[in-house]
């Protein structure tokens, strides 16, 4: 096949996406990552077209390419369930409609959660067929280089848990809560997730106190504290907009037991952040463990010993240990398989890859 440019974008709530690569006979040739932190909730509806025409200029203007060298934009959406929105439907018709100004429209096409892309026109007529299917398009490009396995994608926000068989994922949800339902959609993970979502008690001077139930701090900042993230990684906003160096990290951390970094010792702060970390990874296990129990139970090919793909920007501090506590050894990378440079943005280039293989 000859030699094609394809844009993949995933279009997520708080970041967005987006990958350019060069493929040709089944070959990654070249490729170039984009993400850019647009906390849709934030935004005005004039915003948004002007984020993807920052794609454009950053991915391939940036790159001595015009608009008409990529010869398809492939879709994934989840910043349909952003508050910014009122109805799902919303989110998907205002987010396309953005696309259509930028992008031709004969050249998009969106995964949906039948494993197929559709085109702009079929979205049109059913939006909800494509909200939240980043984890097929991911799982689909996975499947050629792994037909049997179960990739654990960890992002920002939320933990992606999909078990592949044959290629393609076989999973029992098929939308969000559907997918919560059955520990497929785990909704915590590396920088948003608030810390009363993790723990509502801190340790203090050999005691447990009852947490102030305030978006004083994130996750990030806890992460951010025991090295999990360096400050570069520390790509979303903080919670009360200041630095991101470790002395704001530590502040914001304090207030969550109403106290400030003069009232209480980096030490006894560290303790605190080990200890939400210890109870990220507990909440996170609890439901992969009954995830795996259930997966089992349903699909006899899974055993001990499957293989678990993992990627994501918190893959390495959050599922490689929850893994390894549960007694799983045959853990591998979702980069290193698929040749994929950036795990960031695997997404955005899984989306791009897995329509290049549909073609």
């Amino acid at each position: 096949m000859k030699a094609k440019y394809i844009l993949g974008v995933d279009i997520g709530g708080a970041n967005t996406k987006a990958a350019l690569l060069q493929i040709e006979n089944d070959n990654i040739l070249k490729s170039f990552s984009y993400i850019e932190y647009f906390p849709f909730w934030e935004k005005t509806l004039h915003d948004i077209p002007a984020m993807f025409a920052r794609v454009v200029e950053k991915l391939i203007i940036q790159n001595n390419l015009v608009l008409r060298d990529v010869t398809f934009i492939s879709i994934t959406i989840t910043a349909e369930l952003s508050d910014a929105f009122q109805t799902k439907r919303e989110g998907i018709l205002t987010i396309i409609s953005a696309l259509g100004q930028i992008f031709e429209k004969e050249k998009l096409f969106f995964i949906n959660n039948k494993n197929k892309f559709c085109s702009f026109d079929q979205v049109k007529l059913d939006p909800i067929s494509v909200a939240a299917a980043n984890w097929v398009s991911t799982s689909l490009f996975l499947g050629k280089f792994v037909p049997k396995c179960i990739l654990i994608d960890a992002g920002s926000t939320t933990i992606d848990v999909i078990p592949i068989l044959n290629s393609v994922p076989v999973s029992r949800g098929k939308n969000d809560v559907e997918r919560l339902l059955n520990r497929e959609l785990i909704y915590t993970g590396g920088l948003r997730a608030t810390v009363p979502s993790i723990t509502h008690f801190l340790p203090y001077k050999d005691k447990m106190v009852r947490i102030s139930f305030e978006k004083f701090a994130l996750v990030s900042d806890v992460h951010r504290i025991l090295n999990n993230i360096s400050e570069a990684e520390y790509i979303n906003d903080t919670a009360d907009n200041r630095s991101k160096a470790l002395n704001d990290c530590y502040a914001r951390l304090a207030r969550m037991i109403c106290m400030d970094h003069e009232s209480i010792s980096v030490k006894e702060l560290d303790i605190i952040a080990k200890y939400i970390y210890d109870k990220q990874i507990e909440m996170i296990s609890t439901d992969i463990k009954e995830f795996m129990g259930n997966l089992y139970h349903r699909l006899p090919e899974y055993d001990q010993n499957s293989i678990f793909v993992i990627t994501g920007l918190s893959a390495e501090f959050l599922i490689k240990e929850v893994l390894r506590k549960l007694g799983y050894r045959n853990i591998k990378s979702y980069e290193k398989i698929t040749g994929i440079p950036d795990q960031i943005s695997s997404s955005a280039y899984a989306v791009a890859g897995a329509f290049y293989f549909q073609l």
